[in-house]
C-alpha cells in the first residue's frame, strides 16, 4: 500500500467531522485511514463508529506527539501524511495528483493553505531547503508525505508540544542528508487556531532548545548560507572580511549607496512626477 492518512483527534467532534468528509471524499481512493482518538467526550468516538472510515482507536494519551506515533505503529502505507482534526485536503483530487509523484523520496513536500478566521493565504514552500529556512519557519506537516519507516525507525519527540513534527524533519535532512523533495501542489487547509499558533513563545523556546541540543554553539551564527541572505547582508559579510581601513572605506561606500537609494525612493513616493 503506498499511502497511510493518518486523523489524531480529541474533543474536536466538529473539526473531526470536516476531515472526515475531507479525506472520505478524495477521487482517488486506494489509501489506509487512521484516526487515533484520545478518549473523547464530546461525542467524537460515536462519530467515529457510525462512519466506519477504517482502522482507530480511542484512548487516553499523553499528547498530540504521543498520538501521531501511535498512528505512525498502526500504519502499513509506504508514506504517511497527517490530516489532524480541523484540518482539510485543499481540494477532492490532491491525492489524485500527488500519489504518482511519491517515488522512492524521504519527504515530499507542498504547499499549505493557512486559515485563519475568513481570511485565507497560500504559503509557498522553497523549492531548495535551507537551514535559513528552518531556523526561520518550518514545514508543515499536513502538507507533507514522510516516507513511513523513517517514523517507524525514529518517532516523534514526545517531550516537546509544539515543534517535534519541525524537529523531526530538521533532524532528518540536517544530520542524516534525508531527501526534501519540493511538489507544486496546494496539499492542505491548515487551520491557525492551534497551540503551534497561539503559543508562540512556548514555540520559541522549544526551536531554542532542539537548535542548542543539535548545532553547536559556535556554529549557530554561521548557519545562514550565503543565498539567504539580503544584497545589503551580503555587502557587509563581504565588507567585514576585509582589513581595518578598507573594511571601513566599503562600509561608508554601502551605506551611502542605501541612502541615496531609500531618500530617491521617498522622493518618488511623494511626488509621483519623479518616476518619469
Amino acid at each position: 500500500m503506498k499511502l497511510s492518512v493518518i486523523t489524531v483527534n480529541y474533543n474536536n467532534l466538529y473539526g473531526l467531522r470536516e476531515t472526515i468528509m475531507s479525506v472520505t471524499e478524495q477521487t482517488f481512493r486506494d489509501f489506509e485511514y487512521i484516526i487515533v482518538d484520545g478518549n473523547s467526550t464530546d461525542g467524537s468516538k460515536e462519530y467515529i463508529t457510525e462512519k466506519n472510515t477504517g482502522l482507530w482507536i480511542s484512548e487516553p494519551d499523553s499528547g498530540i506527539y504521543n498520538a501521531m506515533n501511535k498512528g505512525v505503529r498502526m500504519a502499513h502505507g509506504e508514506y504517511c501524511i497527517f490530516m489532524n482534526s480541523g484540518d482539510t485536503f485543499y481540494d477532492r483530487n490532491v491525492l489524485q495528483k500527488v500519489i504518482p509523484l511519491l517515488n522512492g523520496g524521504d519527504f515530499y513536500v507542498g504547499h499549505p493553505m493557512l486559515v485563519k478566521g475568513k481570511k485565507s493565504v497560500r504559503e509557498n514552500i522553497p523549492h531548495k531547503m535551507s537551514i535559513g529556512f528552518l531556523l526561520l519557519g518550518s514545514i508543515n506537516h499536513q502538507s507533507t508525505f514522510t516516507r513511513t519507516a523513517i517514523l517507524k525507525e525514529s518517532p516523534y519527540n514526545e517531550n516537546y508540544r509544539i515543534v517535534s513534527d519541525w524537529e523531526k524533519f530538521f533532524t532528518e535532512w540536517f544530520l542524516h542528508d534525508r531527501s526534501y523533495i519540493p511538489i507544486d501542489i496546494t496539499i492542505a487547509k491548515f487551520r491557525q487556531d492551534g497551540i503551534s499558533s497561539s503559543n508562540m513563545k512556548l514555540l520559541l523556546k522549544e526551536k531554542q532548545d532542539v537548535i542548542d541540543r543539535l548545532v553547536p554553539s559556535y556554529l549557530q551564527k554561521g548557519l545562514l548560507l550565503e543565498e539567504d541572505l539580503t544584497p545589503l547582508e551580503r555587502k557587509i559579510k563581504k565588507a567585514m572580511s576585509k582589513p581595518p581601513v578598507s573594511r571601513d572605506l566599503k562600509l561608508l561606500r554601502c551605506s551611502l549607496r542605501f541612502l541615496i537609494k531609500d531618500c530617491l525612493h521617498q522622493i518618488k513616493a511623494v511626488f509621483p512626477f519623479f518616476k518619469r
